[in-house]
């Protein structure tokens, strides 16, 4: 979608502008408002408004997850989709274009149901207010993560496939937790059906005074955080998942968070979530999130799985971009701090 500013004087004359230009079809991405000048900055009074708007590219391909790749609908769980051989078309515009961005068509229509029931049918005619309706409506779909409290004696551990940021993740919530909350942490480097090859971690850890052992003990009481690094599991590997879940099942009632590149096509996603499904993560961490600018896509596993979100996470710098999942970053032009 190709995106256009407009400046007006207020909202009416902004939606003006927007349709003369780009037609009845553009949907306002977003809407800031300008600092006054002279006399109206010192009387402290608004300026103008800028509008971001765009058209929706229809022809863009959709993400279609494959036959036989179930996942779990917080909707109606045990009624069959209808068949149809051609889509109708959204009557809301907002959510045809969270469509062309990557929300999957079962998902485009539940969330154009969802407001239908609440706002009624026809959409507002000011585009703006339109797509706050349809932010709020997907927003009421977000599952906000009880965040474990410090110092229970129970490790968080990091699954999932090999190459998604396990590591990293560890890395950078460490180095917050210890050199930013002076908070105080052990790691243990486990193996699975494959050998631990994470030599970053042991020597991270070293720099931050923090022991890293390469076997689990008991917690002594006197850490805030428990971290239990493991080897990425290929998701068609059954023997790997299992000894997998034998780890976890030894482990002190472990925190375990599953852990995927954002970055990856949305079928890939469900497939590898599938997979991992069976050893009930209490949480989502998405990485890679700088790589993926559809992060609508997203939304799929807020509407199509009952995992909610924990961490958000970007880039490879370390600390860098790791925070708690908001479903504002999930929006367009939002990014993790």
């Amino acid at each position: 979608m190709k995106l256009s500013s407009f400046t007006a004087e207020n909202a009416n004359d902004a939606v003006r502008l927007v349709q003369a230009n780009l037609g009845p079809d553009a949907v306002i991405i977003s809407v800031r408002k300008l600092p006054g000048n002279g006399f109206a900055r010192l009387l402290h009074r608004g300026g103008q408004i800028e509008v971001t708007a765009g058209v929706p590219e229809t022809s863009q391909p959709r993400h279609v997850v494959p036959a036989g790749v179930k996942a779990y609908s917080p909707f109606n769980e045990n009624e069959e989709a209808p068949e149809i051989s051609v889509r109708a078309p959204h009557r809301w515009r907002s959510v045809a274009w969270l469509e062309s961005l990557g929300l999957l068509p079962e998902y485009a229509d539940r969330l154009e149901q969802k407001i239908i029931s609440s706002h009624g049918a026809l959409p507002p005619a000011n585009p703006i207010e339109e797509w706050h309706w349809v932010r709020d409506s997907l927003a009421t779909f977000w599952r906000s993560h009880q965040h474990a409290e410090n110092g229970t004696g129970r490790p968080h551990v990091f699954i999932g496939p090999p190459g998604v940021g396990k590591t990293t993740a560890i890395c950078k919530w460490l180095t917050t937790a210890v050199l930013r909350n002076g908070q105080r942490a052990r790691i243990s480097r486990l193996d699975g059906e494959t050998v631990n090859t994470a030599e970053f971690l042991t020597l991270h850890s070293e720099m931050l005074g923090v022991t890293c052992e390469r076997f689990w003990s008991e917690p002594t009481g006197a850490e805030d955080l428990l971290f239990v690094d493991l080897p990425g599991v290929e998701p068609h590997n059954p023997k790997a998942l299992a000894v997998l879940r034998d780890v976890l099942f030894s482990l002190p009632q472990p925190h375990i968070h599953l852990v995927l590149n954002a970055a990856y096509e949305t079928t890939l996603l469900f497939e590898q979530f599938n997979a991992f499904a069976p050893l009930m993560p209490e949480d989502l961490i998405f990485t890679h999130l700088d790589e993926e600018h559809r992060r609508v896509k997203l939304w799929n596993f807020v509407l199509g799985t009952n995992c909610p979100f924990g961490w958000l996470g970007g880039g490879q710098k370390i600390p860098g971009e790791f925070v708690k999942a908001d479903s504002k970053i999930l929006f367009p032009h939002e990014k993790p701090h």
